[in-house]
């Protein structure tokens, strides 16, 4: 339970395309491959089904030419019976080695021709054995022979001993000529009685060729790797036909089975498709048996197109799917990338609609919500900036600058008729800072300026810190004619010389440098006083990452100069810091290099 809410909820959370490709992916392949495979299976056991029954008529019409073959051929064991000299022939007691009369000779030969002309070519040998010793047999290539005595322990004679009269079929074996040459043949054996008293008379045995059998058999094709075996009852092999297969196993295949059938075998590690039908004249069982994968070589074939078919078909399918997937759900995508715009502060953004359904009136939605942020954040970025117009007239209105202006000028001189030097430059220092401070009403100031406000506001500070403060100015050249926001720098260093060097101890050491890299202004200031431990240095950041406060009462203008880059030039400028305590603070101030123009360089110094 806890895998399927697993996969449940894996599932949720995958992009609107992916759903739709699997739920493509288990409506289209999964129920064309479970029919396809049931169809398949379906088919396969019919056509075997059906090639089973063929194969087993097969082996019924093998059987049927065979049992015809086979009666005429026993038909042939009832001749002695139509001889009374052959009949007192084997009632006769003879000893052994015991030579024949000619006119025995000559019955006997006569009914041998009979044998022959009636059973043509295909009857190799007679023989004819008494019941008291009297024996006549006929090889191939040999003359007569009376000396041949029964095997006592002869299976077929055991058999016939209990078979009421009935011909025996004695499976393929050799028989060797009085030359030595030596003849495979299978038998068909008799026992012959008296028709008056019954009595045991002996038994006639007629050796046939089996290669009509053969013939016979070699007519039948069941498939390319067929396989054709006549068997005996006692699982023998009389004749076979292409694969040798253990005897063992094949006569496994019908034992203990009905007279006929189709079953299925495993030989040779492969699975074999079994028909078989015994005889009741012979008591062999005809046994044909095929590889089901030879059987089934066409079907595979059909299978193979079928399975290639339907891969192309549903690839092509699984194709259109993933196409309309990502083709639907692209104005998606696109919507997600201009809210992610919009959250990293771009408002001039549209979503273009193209069609009046869902996505539609979401992306008119969207841009209705976008036109509304841009004009909100319109009036908070002109409400901050009127706010801090504000403060700085109502600082201005609480200050008369010509009466300050007068009032130092009025110092200056006294110091001087005093020829106290000191408090000249430093009311007349104090007298400049004033100066730009209060009566500069531009915008933009070029870093030059700025520069020399910086460098006013040091003079005073040094002389106040008794030149404990060691104040360095390294500044490129070409960075002197950019415009930056006027009152910028001074704060921070204001800000190092209260927070870092004034609750130190000894000489402090303040260096500003000012260069352009990669069209970006970048002004530095570093101290080398107490600095700030990681918490206060995480707390200040975050601050100025997410806070609108300009400063608050905390008294450094750190957050009020990064709040005034933000606003004039946006959020990849401002303000970076780096501490460490004991080790000072290291302020990197970032602005767009901007240079001023001529024009209005012009302009500025007519004002």
């Amino acid at each position: 339970m806890k895998r399927v809410l697993s996969v449940i909820g894996w599932f949720k959370n995958q992009e609107l395309a992916r759903k739709l490709i699997l739920i493509n992916f288990i409506l289209i392949v999964l129920p064309l491959s479970v029919m396809g495979y049931f169809a398949f299976t379906r088919f396969a056991s019919t056509l075997e089904q059906k090639v089973g029954d063929y194969q087993l008529q097969t082996m019924k019409q093998l059987t049927l030419n065979l049992d015809t073959y086979m009666a005429e051929l026993d038909r042939l064991t009832l001749m002695p019976y139509q001889y009374e000299q052959i009949t007192a022939f084997l009632e006769s007691k003879r000893e052994q080695g015991q030579a024949l009369s000619l006119e025995e000779i000559k019955q006997l030969n006569s009914f041998v021709s009979q044998v022959f002309l009636n059973g043509r070519i295909d009857i190799v040998g007679v023989s004819l054995f008494g019941e008291s010793g009297a024996s006549y047999v006929v090889l191939p290539e040999s003359q007569y022979v009376t000396t041949y005595r029964l095997d006592e322990n002869a299976q077929w004679l055991q058999n016939e001993k209990g078979g009421n009269g009935q011909s025996i079929f004695i499976t393929t074996h050799n028989i060797h000529s009085t030359s030595g040459t030596v003849y495979p043949v299978f038998s068909i054996a008799r026992e012959l009685r008296s028709f008056d008293s019954g009595k045991k008379l002996g038994y006639i045995v007629i050796d046939v060729d089996p290669t009509v059998i053969h013939k016979m058999i070699s007519q039948v094709t069941l498939g390319t790797k067929e396989a054709l075996y006549i068997m005996d009852q006692d699982g023998g092999v009389v004749v076979g036909k292409n694969r040798t297969m253990p005897q063992e196993a094949l006569g496994g295949l019908y034992k203990d089975k009905a007279p006929e059938g189709v079953t299925h075998a495993a030989l040779n590690g492969e699975r074999q498709l079994v028909s078989y039908v015994t005889s009741s004249i012979t008591n062999w069982t005809t046994v044909g048996i095929v590889p089901v994968s030879e059987l089934m070589k066409d079907s595979l074939i059909m299978r193979n197109s079928i399975i290639l078919f339907g891969v192309i078909c549903m690839g092509l399918a699984m194709l259109m799917s993933v196409f309309l997937a990502f083709r639907i759900t692209e104005p998606l995508r696109g919507l997600i990338r201009l809210m992610r715009k919009v959250e990293r502060g771009d408002l001039l953004v549209s979503f273009p609609v193209k069609q009046w359904d869902e996505v539609g009136h979401l992306g008119k939605a969207f841009n209705t919500m976008v036109s509304k942020l841009s004009e909100l954040g319109y009036l908070l970025y002109e409400t901050e900036i009127r706010e801090k117009d504000a403060q700085i007239a109502a600082l201005q209105s609480k200050i008369n600058p010509h009466f300050l202006y007068n009032t130092l000028g009025s110092i200056s001189m006294y110091a001087e008729v005093d020829g106290n030097q000191e408090v000249v430059k430093m009311t007349n220092n104090l007298s400049r800072l004033l100066r730009y401070s209060l009566s500069s009403q531009k915008e933009h100031v070029n870093l030059e300026d700025e520069l020399g406000h910086v460098l006013g506001y040091m003079t005073i500070q040094k002389m106040r810190y008794e030149d404990r403060i060691d104040f360095r100015l390294d500044r490129d050249e070409a960075s002197l004619t950019c415009t930056v926001i006027p009152l910028i720098i001074q704060p921070i260093v204001e800000n190092a010389i209260n927070h870092g060097i004034d609750q130190g101890v000894g000489n402090g050491r303040i260096t500003l440098t000012c260069k352009i890299e990669e069209n970006v202004l970048r002004i530095v200031i570093e101290d080398d006083g107490i600095g700030m431990t990681e918490e206060q240095l995480a707390d200040i950041r975050r601050r100025l990452q997410h806070s609108k406060d300009l400063g608050g009462s905390s008294g450094n203008g750190l957050l009020n100069v990064h709040r005034r880059i933000v606003l004039h030039y946006g959020e990849s400028y401002g303000l970076m810091l780096e501490s460490m305590p004991y080790q000072g603070l290291k302020v990197t101030m970032t602005f767009p290099a901007v240079f001023e123009k001529p024009d209005q360089m012009k302009g500025d110094a007519h004002a």
